[in-house]
């Protein structure tokens, strides 16, 4: 038990001197600055900066600004005058899926088409008053054999292959990914 006093007893003369010196140390006095001597300072530092500035160096050259200015505006001239170039056809096959006066038919089959078909490019074309649905670019006949027999595997009995005028190079159908449903 004598132990545990000791113990004890030292824990509180250790907080008495560390609470005394803290407030020793508080309680003195802060360096004050003197405000006149910092604000002639900062005269001294400014009016040595403003002997020396010179603001013409700053300024570049007339010309060089028209120059810039004239290339740019070439350039925004360019980028106005743009063309659009329409696809190269040429001769060539489609599959015809459907021949119908119904719109609202006509966007279920091309709907059905791009999810059975993702990567041909599938087409509603109106040729009054008859909507055409056709899939794909074929230069020969064979491939779009190819397709109409997977098509008609597929429950497009109707299908057929016709001569159309086609895209040289088709770019890759783009993928649509639909939101999910929350």
């Amino acid at each position: 038990m004598h132990g545990f006093q000791n113990i004890l007893y030292n824990k509180i003369i250790f907080s008495v001197i560390f609470l005394f010196i803290t407030f020793i140390t508080g309680c003195g006095t802060a360096k004050r600055t003197d405000k006149a001597s910092r604000d002639e300072e900062l005269k001294e530092f400014l009016a040595k900066y403003e002997k020396t500035f010179d603001p013409s160096s700053y300024n570049p050259d007339v010309e060089s600004i028209k120059t810039e200015e004239k290339k740019i505006f070439i350039e925004l001239e360019s980028a106005n005058n743009t063309e659009i170039a329409l696809p190269e056809t040429l001769p060539g096959f489609r599959i015809q899926v459907l021949f119908t006066t119904e719109i609202e038919e006509a966007n279920r089959i091309r709907d059905s088409l791009n999810n059975t078909l993702p990567d041909e490019w599938v087409y509603i074309i109106f040729d009054t008053p008859y909507y055409k649905v056709r899939v794909g670019n074929f230069v020969d006949r064979y491939e779009a054999q190819k397709l109409l027999k997977k098509l008609t595997s597929s429950g497009y009995n109707e299908a057929w292959i016709v001569p159309d005028r086609i895209i040289k190079n088709p770019p890759p159908r783009p993928t649509i990914t639909e939101p999910p449903d929350n």
